[in-house]
């Protein structure tokens, strides 16, 4: 990878009150059991062999519930920019996110 890579948050409208390390959130509007995919920033980028790779979060509308859906995944920063450009007409604000898919972002996160 040629220079320093820096991930580009979605606007501030999108992303008001949310945590810092958040990137991006999208609703597919529950076309798959994983309809919430949140992103996250600089803060969990990881450079290996010069390639950034960029984690994320998919959650149902319940991650904590025992037939929810609650994965993390590690994509290459150029396939996290391909997905954010495909679906940002699914692009929701975070405080329009479950409550309980707020509470998994901040667990994940904020869990050594």
């Amino acid at each position: 990878m040629r220079g320093k890579y820096t991930p580009r948050r979605a606007g501030k409208r999108w992303l008001e009150g949310a945590p810092a390390y958040v990137l991006d959130c999208f609703d597919n509007k529950g076309k798959t059991a994983d309809r919430y995919t949140v992103i996250f920033g600089k803060e969990f980028m990881v450079v290996d062999d010069g390639i950034a790779w960029l984690s994320l979060l998919d959650m149902s509308e319940n991650p904590f519930h025992p037939q929810g859906v609650g994965m993390s995944g590690e994509y290459k920063a150029h396939e996290i920019a391909a997905f954010r450009y495909r679906a940002k007409h699914h692009r929701t604000k975070w405080s329009a996110l479950p409550e309980l898919v707020q509470k998994c972002v901040k667990q994940w996160a904020e869990t050594d």
